[in-house]
């Protein structure tokens, strides 16, 4: 029985942890060791606070690949979900179908990691690991921690809410609807995959409908922020494709 117990267990730790020979992982700051451990920061007011990574194939044939989500540590009243092409409920833990790598690409688009701490502050961590659909083996994983922060006292009165991005993708223009605190000066910035800020809007009201023209950038993978008297409190993806 005890020997039947290690082999369950080496098992499992091949798959959380096993060394990919066709797959490898990047975020908008660089390359990831695989299990690397990468943190993703928001306030216990947030929405969700959002992961994205990039998954690449590393070999010379397409490849067919599954993610799976292992829940670490979880505070208590949060709730989390992933996507990998489509996004699933937060009782799915591996994806029911696997998405296609072409040979040496880089898969920028279809995973994200959302973490909702619905105003429970604390950290929680959640693997997400990678794997050939054929191998299970031959996986690489990241573990995120999703840290929801108190805000300060004053700005715990109203929240400062930025809406999802509309229509996403976008094609010439991208609208977005927000309410702040009247405490606050607040912005909204658009960053492209290597973190230089290519659209930045400030935010004149204390809510209202912003409109960002889009049709000057290159098609890709875009990032948008709400910043808080200079602190950036979110951060989601955003796709221009004209």
């Amino acid at each position: 029985m005890k020997k039947l117990v290690l082999i369950v267990f080496l098992a499992m730790t091949t798959f959380y942890y096993g060394y990919s020979q066709s797959l490898t992982l990047s975020d908008s700051t660089g390359p990831l060791a695989n299990n690397a451990n990468v943190n993703r920061q928001g306030h216990v007011n947030d929405d969700e606070i959002v992961s994205h990574i990039f998954v690449r194939n590393t070999t010379n044939s397409p490849i067919d690949v599954l993610v799976k989500k292992v829940e670490i540590s979880l505070v208590s009243g949060s709730m989390n979900t992933f996507c990998w092409g489509l996004c699933f409920a937060p009782n799915v833990y591996i994806s029911p179908n696997p998405l296609t790598l072409n040979a040496m690409t880089t898969d920028s688009v279809n995973f994200s990691g959302h973490y909702n701490p619905f105003t429970f502050a604390g950290a929680s961590v959640i693997r997400y690991v990678f794997y050939v659909q054929s191998n299970p083996n031959d996986s690489v994983c990241v573990n995120v921690t999703y840290d929801a922060l108190y805000v300060g006292i004053n700005n715990q009165m109203v929240k400062n809410i930025l809406s999802g991005a509309y229509p996403n993708p976008a094609n010439n223009t991208v609208n977005f609807n927000y309410s702040l605190n009247t405490e606050n000066e607040g912005s909204v910035i658009i960053r492209n995959l290597v973190g230089s800020v290519v659209k930045k809007s400030v935010l004149t009201s204390a809510e209202g409908k912003l409109s960002v023209f889009t049709g000057d950038l290159p098609e890709g993978i875009y990032f948008y922020s709400l910043d808080i008297d200079g602190k950036t409190m979110t951060t989601r993806k955003l796709i221009v494709r004209h």
